[in-house]
């Protein structure tokens, strides 16, 4: 099949996204672990599902009447190839957790980094990792991080807003696959972010992007770490979430 043609059964595949998610628990429901798993299982069918299906009617319908059969099947396995990657991320609300705490008040954060109120508002990650940065299919990956907001004298607690979002490597293009924006009221000052996700089984291999934004009083700031997912590479085991949302 050629170039064009895949293309099709991607734009496709992505388009099958807004016509799924039937049933699945809203989000910030808190959910038993065994809800969650279900929820899972049920996220990543719905989606796989309809890309598979979607790709074999794109494949069969560029294959042509006299390729038919074979046209189908390539382009129900592109489907569901592309639509595994993609449904992994926007099912990620089910598959991973975040945490957020204070570690330094105001005070402490600016005479540590030399702030002073004619900086006006400031917000930075200072660090954000990744843990382990290869893995395989069916393991669990830690993510580890800490951000400070500040603001002039007189703001004591500001809206502080956390994404994590995650890119895949499809050829040469970075494609993203799903966001986790996580809204806290917190205290000027520095604070830890830790969090978690579990990979699929059937997770398809290749190379993703991790990225953490952190925003507040207009002002954000990212950090981006790589993750390589490949059979046969040793990995911390799956971490199954508990907590409430």
């Amino acid at each position: 099949m050629n170039t064009a043609g895949m293309k099709l059964i991607a734009v496709l595949v992505i388009a099958s996204f807004f016509v799924v998610s039937c049933g699945l628990p809203p989000a910030g429901t808190a959910l038993t672990p065994e809800e969650r798993a279900s929820a899972q299982r049920s996220c990543i069918a719905q989606y796989t599902a309809g890309g598979a299906i979607l790709g074999g009617i794109a494949g069969a319908l560029i294959g042509g009447r006299h390729s038919w059969g074979t046209g189908a099947a390539v382009g129900a396995a592109a489907g569901g190839a592309i639509a595994f990657a993609i449904a992994w991320g926007k099912c990620m609300e089910y598959y991973s957790d975040l945490r957020s705490f204070p570690v330094a008040g105001a005070n402490e954060t600016a005479q540590r980094i030399g702030y002073t109120a004619a900086q006006g508002n400031v917000t930075k990650i200072e660090s954000f990792d990744v843990n382990p940065t290869q893995t395989s299919p069916g393991k669990g990956v830690k993510t580890t991080g800490s951000y400070y907001v500040m603001a002039p004298s007189g703001a004591k607690e500001v809206k502080v807003t956390e994404t994590r979002t995650v890119s895949y490597l499809d050829g040469n293009e970075w494609k993203e696959l799903g966001s986790i924006p996580q809204d806290v009221t917190a205290g000027l000052g520095t604070r830890r972010a830790d969090g978690s996700f579990d990979l699929p089984a059937d997770m398809a291999e290749g190379r993703y992007r991790v990225t953490m934004k952190v925003a507040a009083n207009g002002v954000e700031d990212q950090k981006t770490k790589e993750l390589l997912v490949k059979k046969g590479i040793a990995g911390v085991p799956v971490i199954t979430v508990i907590a409430s949302r």
